[in-house]
């Protein structure tokens, strides 16, 4: 089963990941929808993008995982690189069951997936310690190489509790067991006790790439359980200071795990004309 795939310049990255759909064990037998089979290993596919069949398509195998969300990919020589966030063995009862306070044995991190065009060789490392998900980048750099991404931290299958951001340009401190700042983790964002979060979408502040990278902002929906208020949030995402640029209350609530992206006012009104 495949959730999210990516780009190069000149490719698409697909994936066969060892989670399978399965209905009819739902109807017969009252079991689960999806099933993870560990012993499979995950399948990368790296197509040309404008490729007039299947035939071109190049396979690479990866210990076995499942993804749901990509940051990025790029091509480097001979090499298609893809930055995504791998979840290990993933535990189908927070799905299909009661949703838990804490994750427990939840590996989501982040990961530096290569793929050899020449020599059909795959590897990977890890970024990051668990759990990060819903990955995005300044997407004026789309498959093309960028230095930074930022993500959501877990603290169960559906709520963020904070934003972090990731220096590509600097090595894992390796030796971390939880996601604080240093190594490449360049800024963390607290959404507070009792407040759930959203993807953080990250919006230029100039459009293009003839600025920094990371000068624009993150934006993002926050829910407070305590006070039943619901709000968007709009942060610095060069500084990652904790005091926001600005709060907007919402008149109604966002559910958890929705995505997002940014239309500016020239995009809408060009939409319009349509």
């Amino acid at each position: 089963m495949m959730h999210d795939f990516a780009i190069t310049e000149n490719y698409a990255i697909f994936m066969d990941l060892p989670l399978y759909f399965r209905p009819k064990e739902m109807v017969k037998e009252k079991k689960l929808i999806f099933s993870f089979d560990a012993t499979k290993k995950a399948r990368f596919g790296v197509l040309p993008r404008y490729a007039k069949n299947e035939l071109h398509i190049k396979w690479f195998e990866l210990p076995n995982c499942f993804i749901f969300h990509n940051a990025n990919a790029w091509e480097e020589d001979d090499q298609v690189v893809l930055i995504t966030c791998r979840l290990e063995n993933p535990d189908l009862d927070l799905v299909g069951g009661d949703v838990k306070e804490k994750l427990e044995n939840f590996g989501n991190e982040l990961y530096e997936m290569r793929f050899n065009m020449k020599t059909g060789i795959a590897s990977q490392r890890k970024l990051s310690a668990s759990s990060v998900d819903f990955p995005r980048v300044n997407e004026s750099y789309t498959g093309r190489k960028q230095r930074y991404v930022y993500g959501t931290i877990l603290d169960s299958i559906a709520k963020v509790t904070g934003v972090i951001k990731f220096d590509l340009h600097a090595e894992p401190d390796t030796g971390k067991s939880k996601l604080e700042v240093g190594g490449n983790v360049q800024g963390i964002f607290d959404l507070g006790v009792g407040r759930f979060g959203s993807e953080a979408v990250f919006v230029p502040r100039e459009p293009g790439i003839t600025s920094e990278e990371d000068d624009g902002y993150l934006i993002f929906f926050v829910h407070d359980e305590k006070a039943g208020k619901s709000y968007v949030n709009v942060i610095d995402a060069k500084t990652m200071s904790p005091d926001p640029v600005a709060i907007v209350e919402l008149p109604n609530r966002v559910p958890y795990g929705f995505h997002a992206f940014f239309v500016t006012e020239e995009q809408l009104k060009e939409q319009a004309k349509l």
